[in-house]
């Protein structure tokens, strides 16, 4: 379970909480003068899969629990996981994302669904639900939790969706001002962190103005370290 959010104002700001069980996966903290992110491994492999890079590329792969999706047979595809560590590595621009999303067919790995939260250097933000579509955010902020808010769901009944966190996240954006800045950001997800077998492990918000990544660990947000680019 996760939460992605973005507020654009006399910052650009971009968070997230990596709320994980780390028995069912293996994840480290990744830090150069390129990227900050989050890496799952599976195998021999390491995906970037919840991260930014220096200059403001912002992407991640929340579980988004939506319904079972097979691309169309002899349909172009790229994997939504894939996508976005080639964004976060530096590999694909926020306009190659555009270009993919509108002319491919994105799926997931079977079995599992994900969706993204992408945000640009400039504050632009596209949400992107496989099986669902996409949409350019037009707000000045965005959220995503653990259900497909493209899908217009009316029942939010299913304990893994994260609604209450969605509305908590989306109530503090929507009425703060343009000056919400890193403290205000770690502060929403203290609010939304999770406790138990999916705790949240990794707390992180990246400034634009700063060129920087505030981050904490276990949810122990008296304890924060920054990494700058």
């Amino acid at each position: 379970m996760c939460t992605a959010i973005a507020k654009k104002g006399n910052d650009l700001i971009y968070g997230f909480n990596l709320d994980i069980d780390p028995e069912a996966w293996h994840f480290g903290i990744y830090k150069t003068k390129k990227y900050f992110t989050v890496g799952i491994t599976v195998g021999k492999t390491t995906y970037f899969t919840h991260g930014v890079s220096s200059g403001g590329r912002f992407g991640n792969v929340p579980y988004m629990n939506g319904e079972a999706f097979n691309a169309p047979k002899g349909a172009k595809r790229e994997r939504i996981d894939l996508m976005t560590d080639r964004y976060i590595r530096g590999k694909y621009s926020f306009d190659d994302v555009e270009r993919i999303t509108s002319e491919k067919t994105l799926t997931c790995i079977p079995g599992v669904s994900f969706h993204s939260l992408i945000g640009s250097e400039n504050g632009d933000m596209l949400i992107v639900e496989p099986g669902y579509g996409r949409r350019k955010v037009t707000d000045d902020y965005a959220v995503i939790t653990n259900f497909p808010v493209l899908a217009g769901l009316s029942d939010f009944s299913n304990p893994f969706y994260g609604k209450d966190r969605y509305d908590t996240a989306s109530e503090i954006l929507k009425n703060s001002g343009r000056d919400f800045s890193v403290s205000d950001a770690l502060t929403l997800l203290e609010k939304v962190k999770q406790t138990g077998k999916w705790g949240t492990k990794v707390s992180f918000v990246y400034s634009s103005n700063e060129n920087a990544v505030c981050y904490c660990l276990d949810g122990d947000f008296s304890d924060i370290k920054t990494h700058r680019f």
